[in-house]
């Protein structure tokens, strides 16, 4: 009974496999191993974090960098149609005024011619002097003031084409394949974002990816490069003269020749003829103006004919040396012919976030740089509202300032 009882005690004594009292700081390694994997897994999860947060940036710096970069490319685009337009409208201007002279002048020799028939008449004599007179004023005046009104117009048009060609200057000094299309803006906009990015730099090409993105890179700002050029009236097959002329609008007839009239009196006719010549040419651009008042009478030997009055006027009695519109830019294929969507490309890169856990980690800060590719287009549309419709369109042009800009997508 009482081994019994002695074993019995024993067995009650027998300890378990998991008592505590043998298990005594295992649960602690255990814990530390959960702490050290959930540290990791945070710094993961933050650096993952982080490089989510820097791609995110570094592709809204590409678009904006990409965008940036296509506008200014179009307003330059529409500061050329501006300018051109402009050079148009003050050499057109001068036709006007050279034929409002040749007319003036005609004018004036008629009132003088009816002042001689009517001088001893009463009440008509006098009306007819007077008018005369002023009109004599008036062409004086406006003989004086010719030389300075061609001059300025023309002198206007230098300035213009000088802006022009500064502009170009500008865009090929800013945007060139050499410099691998670093444009300045594209750089300003981009660093808004981080200091860091880089937009189309050499180094940044050195991996396959790079090397195939700078090929559109490349390729895009190739064709910008030689999308305009120069020209002037000797070279561009007669294009800024037919432009010109296209330009007078309702005043055509004007200019063209039908400032006339006439009075048909069966035995009597009496016939004012007036028209402008527009010639425009490498060597000589001018306007010359002419109006005449023709008398016709009937005989039996058939009909004769008189002079009343003449008037003549062009631009270079006022400017020896008149260009009208010295030169201009537009684009190297006109018409359908011409590329009617140009792109610019922004390859933005910048390095991985240089956290301190990056350092703890022994992964070098900068080592690695994240890259973006974005696109945007450049295109010309006439706008649907404000402006009359051209039935099938408007081919891109550097008259209308129309040109506009979009993100698109990639090629690659």
């Amino acid at each position: 009974m009482l081994l019994r009882k002695l074993g019995m005690g024993c067995a009650m004594k027998k300890v378990s496999f998991f008592n505590l009292e043998y298990q005594k700081g295992q649960a602690l390694i255990l814990g530390v191993f959960l702490v050290l994997a959930t540290a990791m897994a945070a710094v993961l999860m933050y650096n993952n974090g982080q490089t989510t947060s820097e791609k995110t940036r570094l592709v809204n710096a590409a678009d904006a960098a990409a965008y940036s970069g296509a506008v200014f490319f179009a307003r330059n685009l529409n500061f050329l149609a501006y300018t051109n337009r402009a050079m148009i409208a003050n050499h057109v201007a001068i036709g006007h005024f050279v034929s409002y002279v040749s007319w003036l002048r005609y004018v004036k020799k008629s009132i003088a011619k009816l002042n001689n028939y009517t001088r001893f008449v009463p009440y008509i004599g006098p009306a007819v002097a007077y008018a005369n007179k002023v009109m004599g004023w008036v062409k004086k005046g406006t003989e004086k003031a010719a030389p300075f009104i061609v001059e300025g117009a023309d002198g206007l048009n230098f300035v213009l084409h000088k802006a022009q060609n500064k502009g170009q200057f500008t865009m090929n000094g800013v945007m060139s394949v050499s410099s691998f299309l670093k444009v300045k803006i594209m750089d300003k906009v981009a660093k808004t974002y981080d200091p860091t990015i880089r937009i189309n730099y050499k180094k940044d090409v050195n991996t396959t990816g790079g090397k195939i993105a700078a090929v559109q890179v490349m390729t895009d700002i190739a064709k910008v490069l030689r999308y305009v050029k120069r020209y002037t009236a000797n070279n561009d097959k007669g294009r800024l003269k037919s432009m010109v002329e296209d330009s007078y609008d309702i005043s055509a007839p004007w200019i063209r020749g039908n400032r006339g009239w006439g009075v048909n009196l069966v035995v009597v006719k009496l016939n004012k003829y007036g028209s402008t010549q527009h010639t425009m040419t490498g060597k000589k651009t001018d306007w010359k103006a002419n109006d005449k008042l023709v008398y016709r009478w009937w005989t039996l030997k058939g009909w004769k004919s008189s002079t009343v009055a003449t008037g003549k006027a062009s631009a270079r009695e006022f400017s020896r040396n008149y260009k009208g519109v010295p030169g201009y830019y537009d684009l190297r294929k006109p018409g359908k012919d011409a590329d009617q969507i140009l792109n610019i490309s922004a390859l933005a890169t910048m390095p991985v976030s240089t956290t301190r856990f990056m350092q703890l980690m022994g992964m070098k800060p900068g080592a690695q740089r994240l890259a973006a590719l974005s696109r945007a287009e450049i295109f010309h549309e006439r706008p649907e509202k404000g402006f009359a419709r051209l039935g099938k369109g408007e081919y891109a042009n550097l008259y209308n300032p129309f040109w506009q800009v979009r993100l698109t997508k990639n090629q690659i």
